[in-house]
């Protein structure tokens, strides 16, 4: 066994220790902590949880045995796998056509979608998110409709009966949604069982269905599914996904994009 190898084993039963102790680390904690990359820290923590000694969750760790209830900041998620968010963006804008109607959820990789969207014309945008509101707001050509509700601080987005009510009332050309955490068996995931229903919700308003995911999401587990993956008709991740994952999305007769 090599020093390097020694040095990754020794770091990663810290790891563990310091989860255990902690109940919670972030990514850029541990990395902090250990003096190595980002990059080097997903690694061990992919290791540790295939051996089940810590579970992912997005954006770091927990000790096994917890649930994550609480969500990084879509402020902090935004910075975030931003190279891979950006280039799903600009692929999902490309399955857009002027004058459709798009029902766009709230999150980091929905609002690059938004980014993208600066070219088309003629788009009727239904949304609960406060970023891409702003963002499309900015681009100045498409016609917006906000979904109503309680704000979400930490997710800038409106939640609620409200909300609920109008998704409703909808039918649109395509719905954009993002996860928490996406599994071949267990499907796509949320945070929290209110937040579940509410994207439920949002794909019953649409035939064509569209998530918009980093690979990254299919390392980690969250509390709540809210429908398999096969009631997708399109998923839009990027290059870093597992081979084997890949096949089976495919064999789902899900059309699978990789950018």
């Amino acid at each position: 066994m090599s020093s390097n190898d020694l040095m990754s084993l020794e770091r990663q039963g810290q790891i563990v220790e310091l989860v255990n102790q902690m109940g919670r680390m972030t990514v850029a904690q541990l990395s902090e902590r250990f003096g190595v990359s980002e990059t080097t820290i997903r690694r061990d923590l992919v290791t540790l949880a295939a051996r089940n000694l810590i579970r992912r969750t997005h954006g770091g760790a927990m000790r096994v045995g917890s649930v994550a209830t609480s969500e990084i900041p879509i402020l902090q998620r935004q910075n975030q796998h931003a190279a891979e968010k950006e280039r799903i963006g600009a692929a999902t804008a490309e399955l857009i056509r002027n004058g459709e109607t798009l029902l766009i959820a709230g999150g980091s990789t929905g609002l690059a979608v938004a980014r993208h969207l600066n070219r088309h014309m003629g788009l009727t945008i239904i949304t609960e998110s406060l970023l891409v509101v702003q963002e499309l707001l900015r681009q100045g050509q498409h016609r917006l409709i906000m979904l109503g509700g309680t704000v979400d601080p930490n997710e800038q987005a409106v939640r609620g009966t409200l909300a609920r009510q109008m998704l409703a009332q909808l039918c649109v050309d395509k719905v954009i949604i993002g996860a928490r955490a996406v599994s071949v068996t267990r499907g796509i995931s949320a945070e929290t069982p209110e937040e579940a229903e509410f994207l439920r919700a949002y794909l019953e308003c649409g035939d064509h269905r569209i998530l918009v995911t980093d690979s990254s999401k299919f390392h980690l587990s969250a509390l709540a599914t809210l429908a398999p993956l096969s009631a997708i008709n399109t998923l839009v991740t990027d290059t870093n996904l597992d081979e084997d994952i890949a096949r089976q999305i495919r064999e789902m007769d899900v059309y699978l994009l990789l950018v």
